[in-house]
Parts: C-alpha cells; sequence; structure tokens
C-alpha cells in the first residue's frame, strides 16, 4: 500500500512538471577559472520572473563530471550562507547525498518549485523525495537572492541580459563519455575560496 502511494505521489510530481508550460526566463553559464562547469536554466510558466513566483524550474546542464554528493555539499554550503538552521541544512544535505546520482557531461538535474514544496527531476528520472517549502526557498535564493555567491549570474538568468545559449541546450542527451571518477573536479560557487573561505 506505501508503494502504490510513494508510486502515485512520484507520478503526480512528474505529471506536473511535464505539464506545465514551461517558458525560459533566462539562462547563464558558470565558470570555474577557464573551465565551463555548468549552465543554469530558469524557467516559468509565463516567461518572466517575480518574487514569491510559483511554479518555477531551474535546470542545470553539467558540462563536466561532478559527483552527486559533491553537488550536495556544494547546494549546502550556498544555503548556510542564508544563515538557515543547522538541522535542516544537515537533514537536506544527507536526502540530497542519498538521491544524488553522479553526473557526466550533457547530464540535466532540474528542480521544480512548487508553492509549498519541490522536487528534482536527474534527466528522465524523478528522484524519490519531495522537499518542504523551506527548503525550496533556500534553493531559490541560491540563485536569485541578492546576497547569493551567483548574484553576477542573475542578469543572465533572469533574462535581463542576452545569453548565447538556447533551449534546446537544457534538452535531455546521453552523455557522450561516462561518468570519470578521475578527473572529477570539485564544483565550487563562483566565490569560494579554495581555504574554505567564502568571500563577501
Amino acid at each position: 500500500m506505501k508503494m502504490k502511494s510513494l508510486f502515485v505521489t512520484i507520478l503526480a510530481f512528474f505529471s506536473t512538471a511535464l505539464s506545465a508550460h514551461w517558458l525560459p526566463v533566462g539562462y547563464a553559464e558558470y565558470t570555474w577559472g577557464p573551465f565551463h562547469v555548468y549552465s543554469v536554466g530558469l524557467f516559468s510558466e509565463n516567461g518572466s520572473y517575480q518574487e514569491h513566483q510559483s511554479p518555477l524550474m531551474f535546470s542545470i546542464k553539467y558540462e563536466k563530471p561532478i559527483e552527486g554528493k559533491n553537488f550536495a555539499i556544494t547546494l549546502i554550503k550556498e544555503m548556510e550562507a542564508q544563515q538557515l538552521s543547522a538541522d535542516d541544512t544537515n537533514a537536506w544535505l544527507k536526502k540530497m547525498q542519498e538521491i544524488f546520482p553522479d553526473f557526466s557531461p550533457n547530464d540535466l538535474l532540474n528542480f521544480v518549485a512548487l508553492e509549498n514544496k519541490g522536487y528534482f527531476i536527474a534527466n528522465d528520472t524523478v528522484l524519490n523525495h519531495e522537499f518542504d517549502a523551506k527548503f525550496t526557498q533556500a534553493f531559490i535564493d541560491i540563485w536569485l537572492s541578492p546576497k547569493s555567491s551567483f548574484v553576477k549570474l542573475q542578469p543572465k538568468l533572469l533574462g535581463k541580459e542576452k545569453s548565447g545559449q538556447n533551449r534546446q541546450e537544457f534538452q535531455y542527451q546521453p552523455a557522450s563519455e561516462p561518468f570519470d571518477e578521475e578527473n572529477t573536479m570539485p564544483e565550487l560557487p563562483p566565490n569560494y575560496d579554495p581555504q574554505n573561505n567564502l568571500n563577501g
């Protein structure tokens, strides 16, 4: 019975993402030194963004192989900068590390932000966890808060500056090369200091 309920919930999530008429708001590239690590796309139902708007979808297209557990740590570091409860961020880190796969070039990780919850889709698979409203807002703030480490990406992500990317780049295509653990670069936010210090 529990498995049936879980299946229905996941199916409802997937239907929501598929049935929404997603229009691009904007796209931005995240680079670390000379490396293009990933691209981020922001989508909404009307192609624009206003604070507290839902639903939203963030699409991350990986250009470099990244371990899922490392990417979860990076997201949590950004959330910790928002001065959230350690109990919350520790629980979120554990859950993301449980559900995130390792990412290869051309893989997509989508986060669908609804009014009171959110969930991840890796390529064409809905990941098995529903995140609450607090996590959902914290994830949005990673990219769109004025205090975000990614503030330099915001003009393009919000469509205020043009990007050379397009929606087709955010369609899932199988990776041309498998995940290579030996060549995995740690994913870091733009202002992350190798000595574990975040610049203000």
